[in-house]
């Protein structure tokens, strides 16, 4: 009676275990699973903004944390289906110094913005759908 009791009481929680971990496998082209709910990721020097959007319409105004002088923007656009979205960044005179229109596929753009602390990122969409992801990092 004491081994049966021994080894059923060893299974269960090695049951209990396997039956409970699973791994999800995430396809390498879904930036984010929601639709039309933002994320954002900020950090001291660096912001990212995920999008997964159908006929998305919002004005977002994110004041930044950067301290340098050199920033690196990367967008990418995938699944465009509709819209447009535009990324505006002001500085700490409230003038645009950049400015990036989207309104096709984008796989991968890169750009320096250099000589001004962004102080301010605007991000724009009308009736857009796709999936997109914008990075803003600081650069030595």
């Amino acid at each position: 009676m004491r081994i049966f009791f021994n080894k059923y009481f060893l299974l269960i929680p090695i049951l209990l275990f396997c039956i409970s971990c699973r791994e999800e496998i995430i396809p390498p082209d879904n930036l984010i699973e929601n639709i039309n709910e933002p994320v954002q990721i900020r950090n001291f020097n660096s912001y990212v903004f995920l999008l997964n959007a159908e006929n998305f319409t919002m004005n977002l105004n994110i004041p930044s944390a950067f301290s340098s002088i050199r920033t690196r923007f990367n967008i990418k656009l995938i699944d465009y289906g509709s819209g447009y979205t535009t990324i505006s960044v002001l500085d700490n005179n409230s003038v645009e110094r950049f400015r990036y229109f989207a309104g096709d596929e984008v796989i991968y753009d890169s750009e320096l913005l250099d000589g001004f602390v962004p102080v301010s990122i605007l991000i724009r969409t009308s009736d857009f759908s796709g999936k997109l992801r914008i990075e803003f990092r600081k650069t030595l």
